[in-house]
């Protein structure tokens, strides 16, 4: 059966029953997604997956392939998207890691923390040998990994220097934030329930546009990474913060 399985024909099913149930479906969302989770759990699908989609429906994607990319393990390719200089976008559930075991859970879960680290290095060495998946692996190989947490902040500091980065801690203000991205040093950000998140999540600070607007990189949002960010919204949702910069 194809990669949706029961799900798909269910919801095609549905789309094409001209009945009352049918309308309603169609027109009440919160009705519609339900239908689609019930349908997804009786096919099979994880519930930590369910729940994340119906939480973050930009991942729906990424939360129907998974019976088609769950075993499948290749080597990681990233040489396409690393310019030195450029910090490149990388989402945590990316198909070519997102489906990869990472502590307790998936990495299109919980890998926020290893594909922030891994944006900065490739953008600041244009090197490709420490992609988000085998910065994971070495996060869980050197207890960067908490079970009940997730990634440690740790990571973000001493986790760096593994990679050859020197991390630097920064106080919560709009000062030290603007010095830092304005001298080319981009910085990850713990962030607490917000824009960004239900719970807790890491992003990358880029840099700064003409007008002073912060640039993202959100590895769970292609939506938040081209918007262009107030500082100071920015600051209210944030736990902590690190900039870096290569090891001389």
């Amino acid at each position: 059966m194809p990669v949706f399985g029961k799900a798909l024909l269910m919801l095609l099913s549905l789309s094409l029953t001209q009945t009352a149930a049918a309308a309603n479906v169609r027109e009440n969302p919160d009705f519609y997604q339900a239908f689609q989770v019930a349908a997804m759990r009786e096919e099979g699908y994880p519930e930590e997956l369910l729940d994340f989609m119906v939480k973050y429906p930009q991942t729906a994607q990424y939360v129907l392939e998974y019976p088609k990319y769950r075993d499948v393990h290749e080597p990681v390719d990233i040489s396409g998207d690393v310019k030195e200089g450029e910090i490149p976008l990388f989402l945590q559930w990316d198909k070519r890691w997102g489906y990869e075991q990472y502590g307790t859970n998936l990495m299109g879960i919980n890998g926020c923390g290893p594909t922030c680290l891994s944006m900065v290095y490739c953008g600041l060495t244009g090197k490709t040998d420490w992609d988000p998946w085998r910065v994971a692996q070495m996060a869980e190989e050197k207890g960067f990994y908490v079970n009940g947490i997730g990634t440690a902040w740790s990571l973000m500091s001493t986790g760096a220097g593994v990679l050859g980065l020197k991390a630097s801690g920064l106080p919560k203000n709009a000062e030290a934030l603007k010095n830092a991205l304005e001298s080319g040093q981009p910085v990850i950000c713990s962030m607490s329930p917000g824009d960004f998140t239900y719970k807790g999540h890491f992003i990358v600070l880029t840099g700064l546009n003409a007008r002073g607007k912060v640039l993202v990189n959100d590895p769970n949002s292609p939506e938040n990474s081209r918007k262009k960010w107030d500082l100071d919204v920015l600051l209210k949702q944030m736990k902590g913060a690190w900039s870096y910069q290569l090891v001389q």
